[in-house]
């Protein structure tokens, strides 16, 4: 049995826990053994006690924090995995989907420790439906001087897909989530709505702009008959990225007869939780692409607001584009698109839900690509 390491993962988000539980339910199914390489190991393994998990190299203790700041990272980097024998017995490593090849994070650390892998223990190496870009001179240098390295280098749509076009290793692709079964089940007309926010700084993003819309957002929603809950794959971990803050400051900026229609959710849902929880929803306005896609999945159609171009990418893929807007939009413009959206809500939801098999056909084609390419060929 061929055995399976999927690093870079982090599911503490419950976006990326999406893309990398997806990606490992498939791998199982074809009879591979998988592990998964995690940072924030010991919260990981509380929250996913049945998965077999390994403590990411790049996830540094207090001491080589210290180190950092003395000697260069490749130092460390490289002496734990000299010194640490684990990766020989993995015939691939397959780096988690999700849009961290950017200049907003950083990717140096991942791409130089994978590197060092494939080159002491040989297994294969494989980029799975990842994002590329936006990238600044140094990290375009970086990306150029490691992505050869890749047996297989995933994007996942066409801006990614320009940005690394004239390597030879690529492979269009769509969002990994798709691989994920649906769990559409029939519908109850609730007469709620999900929104799921968060904070973005880059790109000259305006808070205050992007509060002004979702307040506007909420109070039309509300005013065509719905009730709202703030809810999102990002939330309830203790020092970790949580939305529900964000949710709380627009929901403090409501007048009370608007928040007798509000809640604000801010307790933390495993992945399969939160599927099953989306299908209580007519409709979800998401600012996390996931949040989208999961609702999506469990037959629920969803109107995208786009901080990245993944997501207004995603959607165009999908043929919804019209139907994902920027983060900083004005909100007389978008009013009118989420009102044509919900006046059309069972429409669009067929459309959803056809988009969704032929998206998810798509996802499968591409992994089938990989295992019978790359990895049978170990």
């Amino acid at each position: 049995m061929k055995r399976i390491l999927i690093v870079n993962a982090i599911p503490t988000n419950n976006g990326d826990a999406a893309l990398v539980f997806a990606l490992r339910e498939k791998l199982m199914e074809r009879g591979f053994e998988v592990t998964i390489s995690t940072k924030r190991y010991d919260t990981v393994k509380k929250l996913y006690p049945n998965i077999e998990w390994i403590k990411s190299d790049d996830d540094f203790n207090f001491i080589e924090l210290v180190l950092k700041k003395i000697i260069p990272v490749d130092y460390i980097l490289k002496s734990k995995i000299l010194f640490n024998k684990k990766y020989k017995n993995y015939d691939a490593i397959i780096s988690a989907p999700g849009g961290y090849v950017n200049s907003y994070y950083g990717f140096y650390e991942r791409f130089y420790w994978m590197d060092l892998i494939k080159k002491y223990y040989g297994p294969k190496l494989i980029m799975y439906s990842q994002s590329v870009g936006p990238l600044n001179d140094k990290d375009k240098k970086i990306l150029d001087k490691y992505i050869d390295n890749f047996d297989l280098f995933m994007v996942r749509d066409e801006i990614s897909y320009k940005n690394v076009e004239k390597y030879d290793n690529i492979l269009k692709t769509n969002d990994a989530a798709f691989l994920l079964d649906s769990i559409n089940k029939n519908k109850i007309n609730n007469k709620i709505v999900g929104i799921s926010v968060r904070e973005w700084a880059h790109d000259s993003r305006d808070k205050d702009i992007y509060i002004k819309m979702i307040k506007n957002l909420v109070i039309n929603v509300i005013e065509k008959g719905y009730e709202v809950e703030f809810l999102s794959t990002c939330q309830g971990i203790e020092g970790y990225v949580d939305d529900s803050k964000i949710a709380k400051e627009i929901y403090n900026f409501l007048e009370d007869k608007y928040k007798e229609k509000v809640k604000v959710i801010d307790r933390y849902f495993s992945l399969d939780e939160l599927r099953n929880y989306l299908n209580k929803f007519n409709f979800v306005i998401g600012t996390r692409l996931h949040m989208c896609i999961l609702s999506i999945i469990s037959g629920v159609p969803a109107f995208n607001i786009s901080y990245e171009v993944k997501g207004k990418e995603c959607y165009k893929i999908m043929g919804m584009e019209e139907y994902s807007v920027d983060y900083n939009d004005n909100i007389e413009s978008i009013l009118p698109k989420i009102n044509k959206f919900i006046d059309n809500e069972n429409k669009i939801r067929k459309k959803f839900e056809e988009i969704y098999v032929e998206m998810h056909k798509e996802a499968i084609r591409h992994f089938d690509y990989m295992v019978n390419n790359i990895i049978k060929n170990i």
